[in-house]
């Protein structure tokens, strides 16, 4: 009898959860953390279900990213080692370190006006149910960063 009343228990407890879980597993990428998947091409590319042609046009977005971005972080790094020379002077020029983290803040700019505009381009190319999905991700991404941030 307490194991029928168990069995039955059980049974009811999924019937009534088996949605909820569904909903979830639907909600979230299916392996993987989410940054993981945005940021590799692959595997954004199969989280989306793109079609052939839309990961051709993705990676033509992101060669044009990379040929944008690369000359930015190139400049980047010597102004920071410039910025960290001139902040362990004995007597920093606040002027001329104040100068520097000026050129790096626009490069930083300008990296992340290079970001959005793939951003727009490839949300672009996606359908409806794609674009959800992406939307999702990079506000999981999101949520995730400010978890670790916090």
């Amino acid at each position: 009898m307490m194991q029928r009343r168990l069995l039955i228990a059980t049974a009811l407890i999924a019937l009534i959860a088996g949605p909820f879980l569904a909903t979830a597993a639907a909600a979230k990428p299916a392996r993987g953390n989410p940054a993981d998947i945005l940021h590799n091409p692959r595997a954004l590319a199969k989280y989306l279900k793109l079609s052939a042609e839309q990961v051709v046009t993705m990676k033509n977005l992101q060669d044009d990213l990379r040929a944008t971005t690369k000359p930015l972080y190139d400049q980047i790094e010597p102004l920071q080692e410039t910025l960290k020379t001139q902040l362990d002077a004995a007597s920093p020029d606040a002027c001329s370190a104040g100068a520097t983290l000026v050129k790096i803040d626009g490069l930083r700019d300008d990296i992340r006006d290079a970001r959005e505009e793939f951003d727009d381009a490839f949300s672009a190319i996606l359908t409806p149910e794609q674009l959800a999905k992406y939307e999702a991700l990079k506000d999981a991404v999101r949520i995730g960063e400010e978890e670790d941030a916090g």
